[in-house]
């Protein structure tokens, strides 16, 4: 099944959190890259810019007919696109390689996000 890393409103106890229904949840994680994560009036957005620090979230499976509707209520590819990152997963034991793993992920333009303000410490809540 496709893993896909939350950092918003998805994430467990959010608010769109009940999108998330009939995944099955792994662990939380943070990126292994560093991005710019910015807060918007009501969500996040992950920019596709190298930031100051790796961001926090969390890996879920989901069944294959789900990434479409994540997709749908992502406004892909009108206000995000989904693309492929490598995170790290939180609070696992063993060799750093066993807890690394790609995860589709959901970035917003640069030019949509300009009036954001930035989460240096990446991660949302702040």
């Amino acid at each position: 099944m496709p893993k896909v890393f939350v950092y918003g409103s998805l994430k467990r106890g959010q608010s769109n959190a009940f999108m998330m229904e009939g995944a099955q949840f792994v662990a939380p994680a943070r990126s292994v890259q560093c991005w710019r994560l910015v807060a918007l009036p009501h969500y996040p957005a992950l920019v596709r810019e190298e930031g100051p620090c790796r961001i926090t979230g969390e890996v879920w499976e989901v069944p294959e007919t789900m990434m479409a509707e994540l997709d749908r209520f992502e406004e892909v590819p009108v206000l995000y696109t989904r693309q492929e990152i490598e995170v790290e997963l939180d609070g696992q034991e063993g060799r750093t390689a066993d807890r690394l793993l790609m995860a589709h992920a959901y970035f917003m333009p640069a030019v949509l996000a300009a009036a954001g303000r930035e989460l240096p410490e990446g991660r949302w809540p702040a």
